[in-house]
Order: structure tokens, then C-alpha cells, then sequence
């Protein structure tokens, strides 16, 4: 049996979306060759702001994410007791029906027994104003526990900050201090502007 050969000048899909890339908060612009409406392969978008084309590995590897055997495709049921790990698919309708019992069953008790925390989705102003229509001031998101003090903290000291917030001004900056950055994130724009920083050296 011989290896597949590669054909490295033909493009690797019938046509391009370009979209942003959610692996991380950089928010690179992304370029997503599709074939037959499959994702076969994912490069940085070289007209975009914040990236220009740069990609890491991880921006790269989400096509992994979205054909993960491991994803939901639909809600799920819980038929045993809790830690069983017992569930079953069901379809949205019976899903909204369940929430919707069991959230109005809370809200006629007291609405502040209703607690929720939502991680990374960039809906956090609809959320927010959802728990407040729902009555209960119980509700975080991850930005308060990452970013957003980190963007409040730039925008205090340097008039911007990293990512989707701004950045330093990396054309007049004669010296950077830069004390570390979350493991999670594979800053394409610190290292751009680094890049530029070198440069002028």
C-alpha cells in the first residue's frame, strides 16, 4: 500500500469562508477552505487587522474541534441518578420544556436561587440582561475572571490593551515590559507587534 500523494499545488477546497477564529480571545481572522461542504483545512486571513494571516497551531487545530466525536449534537437527558453518567439525546423541544419548568418552578420560589456562569461565548450582554429579566443578580462570566481585568488594567496604564480590546501603540513604544500572558492564549498580535519592536532595534 503507498502513501496518499499530495497534491500541494491544487487548493484544498471548492470555495472560502472567511470567519473569526474562537479557539482563543485574539480573535485572528480566519480563512476556511471547504469542500463539498466539509472544513478540510483552516490558514489565517491575511487581510485581517488583528492577525494579518498569522494562524497558530491552535487556530489550526479547530477543525479538530468541530468534527470532535466527543461533541453534542443535540441536549442531553440525564436518565440516571447524578454522577451515573447516564444521558440520553432528546430533541430542542422537549429540552426548552424541561428548562422552562424548572426555571419558573425557581423563579416563583425566589429568582436569587438561580446561579449561572458562562464561559467564552461573546453573548455576555445578552445574559446578563437575560438574568436580569429573569430577577436574579446571581449571574459571571469568564471576562470577569480573565480578560476583562486584564483589559481594564491596559486601558488604565497604556491607554489600550491586547486582543479584541486594542493594543499598545507598537509604532511609538521605545520600551515593552511584558510580565507574562494566559498560557491559554496564542497572542498573534503580541507577537506581531513584537515582531515590530525587534525590528526598529
Amino acid at each position: 500500500m503507498t502513501d496518499p500523494v499530495l497534491a500541494l499545488n491544487e487548493p484544498p477546497g471548492d470555495r472560502i469562508a472567511r470567519t473569526t477564529c474562537y479557539m482563543c480571545a485574539c480573535r485572528c481572522g480566519i480563512q476556511v477552505h471547504l469542500k463539498d461542504g466539509k472544513v478540510r483545512y483552516i490558514e489565517g486571513n491575511p487581510g485581517h487587522p488583528v492577525n494579518r494571516g498569522v494562524l497558530c497551531a491552535k487556530g489550526a487545530a479547530g477543525i479538530k474541534q468541530h468534527y470532535s466525536p466527543a461533541r453534542l449534537k443535540k441536549p442531553m437527558k440525564r436518565i440516571g441518578e447524578r454522577g451515573e453518567n447516564r444521558f440520553e439525546e432528546i430533541e430542542w423541544d422537549e429540552a426548552l420544556q424541561l428548562a422552562t419548568e424548572k426555571l419558573a418552578a425557581a423563579r416563583a420560589l425566589d429568582p436569587n436561587r438561580l446561579a449561572f456562569f458562562t464561559g467564552r461565548d461573546q453573548s455576555q450582554a445578552l445574559t446578563g440582561w437575560w438574568a436580569q429579566q429573569f430577577g436574579t443578580y446571581n449571574y459571571a462570566a469568564h471576562g470577569g475572571f480573565c480578560s476583562v481585568n486584564m483589559a481594564a488594567g491596559g486601558l488604565y496604564t497604556l491607554g489600550g490593551s491586547f486582543w479584541e480590546f486594542g493594543e499598545p501603540d507598537w509604532e511609538h513604544a521605545d520600551y515593552l515590559m511584558l510580565w507574562g500572558v494566559a498560557e491559554d492564549h496564542d497572542s498573534n498580535p503580541i507577537k506581531l507587534g513584537l515582531g515590530r519592536l525587534k525590528s526598529r532595534r
